[in-house]
């Protein structure tokens, strides 16, 4: 590495301005893809390290932080679409960058110089990806984070979460109270926290109202849609009349499965789901849900995590209650 090699330097090779340069090194918007390509394989064929020390004594810090999420979630899962939507806005509210750092399964040399050279100021981490090696290094690292999501084991990181299990113990409790007797459940991956509180919210709804829960009518799901589809179909074999699933993807999958067993929703079978990410699809009613707040969950990570960054010396963890919308999926309440 050259040292003497400084941010003006890469601009001149690459032939933009230093505001662009810079800009392009630190992930901000608003740089096409082919210059932002150009001024990185410049500072890397040059030698060039943004120095964290220098920036800070000139008065500042990057006014960027980072989001760190599984890849998947970036994709195909409208809970994760939604989730970076919400906290890049939140973001841009306290004139914050935004920078994701997509899980890969295993640390990078991007995530390492990320931190070594201060490229962002603090990070938000889905809880999706809690107990990944790096990500776990990453908590236990100088540098402020915030979960959005409970972690399975720590402790030590402020949480900004849902609340999971009297959400789920209130929609239980609404398919019992309007009349069904046999209230399957398709679970999420049990190490998760909120599939775990989700599946304990179902458990009480029963206990409640002094009701024997039935083990074979509880299947653990891994909050896909196609796990919905074909774990629906061995409760409908077991004869339930509802199905509380534990995320709303897979309240789709059950609603497929039902329509192709000739089964009308709410006369046949209740549905309900849990995020409120399902809305009406082709021939698909609105299912019952636990609305996620999302703008608040987003709006409360960023503002934590920049009063931890300004030298709060900890947080305390947000809890924010989902609303409940009744759709045409099970019956309104009485």
């Amino acid at each position: 590495m050259t040292a003497d090699v400084t941010l003006d330097d890469v601009a001149k090779k690459s032939g933009v301005s230093r505001a662009t340069a810079s800009r392009a090194l630190n992930g901000v918007a608003g740089v096409k893809p082919e210059v932002r390509e150009r001024v990185q394989l410049v500072a890397k064929a040059v030698g060039y390290r943004p120095n964290r020390a220098a920036r800070n004594l000139a008065g500042g810090r990057a006014n960027i932080i980072g989001l760190v999420i599984e890849q998947s979630e970036m994709v195909k899962d409208p809970y994760g679409v939604s989730l970076i939507q919400w906290v890049a806005q939140a973001a841009d509210a306290h004139d914050e960058g935004l920078m994701l750092i997509a899980d890969s399964r295993e640390p990078t040399d991007a995530v390492a110089k990320i931190l070594a050279d201060g490229l962002v100021d603090g990070v938000i981490i889905s809880a999706v990806v809690a107990g990944v090696r790096w990500v776990e290094e990453l908590m236990g690292a100088d540098i402020p984070c915030v979960l959005i999501g409970a972690h399975p084991r720590r402790t030590d990181v402020p949480v900004v979460d849902v609340e999971n299990h009297d959400s789920a113990r209130s929609i239980v409790g609404h398919l019992i109270d309007s009349g069904c007797r046999r209230v399957g459940t398709i679970s999420g991956p049990l190490d998760r926290v909120d599939a775990v509180a989700r599946l304990e919210g179902y458990r009480s709804a029963h206990q409640d109202r002094s009701m024997t829960v039935d083990e074979e009518l509880i299947i653990e799901g891994d909050f896909a849609r196609p796990t919905g589809y074909r774990e629906a179909a061995k409760l409908i074999d077991a004869g339930v009349d509802a199905i509380f699933c534990a995320n709303d993807e897979m309240a789709l999958g059950a609603i497929h499965r039902a329509r192709e067993a000739d089964l009308l929703l709410p006369e046949d079978l209740s549905i309900a789901g849990f995020d409120g990410m399902a809305f009406p699809i082709v021939d698909l009613a609105r299912v019952t849900s636990a609305v996620q707040p999302f703008e608040e969950l987003a709006e409360a990570a960023v503002r934590t995590l920049i009063g931890l960054i300004e030298g709060a010396s900890e947080a305390d963890d947000h809890i924010i209650t989902p609303k409940i919308v009744f759709g045409d999926t099970t019956w309104p309440p009485s």
